[in-house]
């Protein structure tokens, strides 16, 4: 089964992210610091910095247990439940007010950070589709990609342009 959301330590997703909230283009980094098993559960400690002007970092949990995969906290909107599991065309959920989908399993997608097939596209109505919709796409093996998200309060859209390695913390003098 194609995984739509790995958590692999270590490992940098690189976002650029416009939104009618803000003037510009922010880049906004999700790391996976750690992960680690517990109770049939794979729970990911995850840091993402917001770079616009400033920058911000904020820290959360992202969760995969044997029905959801669950982030705490997000880009786009804070924590949401991402996507049923195991993954499977034609299923839906609600988290109120909002109805969601997985409308497809073959989307082709082509951003910055290449081409992906085979990808899994969620559909989510905001407030019944009274606010708005969002699409966001899961590529296999490598995960989030791609939200296009046009509400009542904001349009954005994220895009991925590069996975790579967490750099390394700068070691503190007198630091071993």
């Amino acid at each position: 089964m194609a995984d739509y959301f790995p958590l692999k330590e270590k490992t940098r997703y690189e976002y650029k992210f416009t939104s009618t909230e803000f003037d510009g283009t922010a880049r906004v980094f999700i790391d996976i610091l750690s992960v680690g098993k517990k109770a049939g559960k794979t729970v990911a400690q995850a840091r993402m910095i917001f770079e616009l002007r400033d920058s911000h970092t904020t820290e959360y949990a992202i969760t995969k247990d044997a029905k959801w995969l669950t982030t705490a906290d997000g880009v786009v909107i804070g924590g949401r439940r991402e996507f049923p599991l195991p993954v499977k065309e034609g299923a839906k959920w609600d988290e109120y007010p909002d109805a969601s989908e997985i409308v497809s399993l073959s989307d082709k997608v082509a951003i910055k950070a290449g081409k992906f097939s085979n990808c899994m596209k969620v559909v989510t109505m905001l407030a019944a589709g009274d606010a708005g919709k969002s699409v966001r796409y899961y590529a296999p093996g490598t995960g989030y990609i791609l939200e296009e998200y046009n509400g009542e309060d904001k349009t954005c859209e994220l895009e991925l342009v590069a996975v790579s390695k967490v750099p390394e913390s700068p070691k503190k003098k007198g630091a071993k």
